[in-house]
């Protein structure tokens, strides 16, 4: 069941509706007012602009990550090497 969250981003107030945990969503819409703010302190004042940049920047960083897990998707057996020699590392420090 969906509960609304208030939270505030770049002056003003939203009221967002989820089924996710508030303390995520609120965490979430701070990310995103910090972000603008900073944005902001960089000389572009219009919320808008801001929250377009914001997008953007955030845009970015999901593509870099997104492009990290498919590299470690790609790799299963150095995951399942990695797996091994931790398992070998716990058994030895026991």
């Amino acid at each position: 069941m969906s509960q609304p969250v208030q939270v505030t981003i770049y002056g003003q107030t939203y009221t967002v509706r989820s089924e996710d945990n508030p303390e995520r969503v609120v965490r979430l819409a701070e990310r995103v007012d910090e972000l603008m703010k900073e944005i902001a302190n960089r000389g572009v004042i219009e919320s808008n602009r801001a929250a377009v940049l914001a997008c953007l920047h955030m845009a970015d960083e999901l593509d870099r990550l997104s492009m990290e897990l498919n590299v470690i998707k790609q790799v299963p057996e150095a995951r399942q090497k990695l797996t091994d020699l931790l398992h070998l590392l716990d058994e030895e420090l026991k």
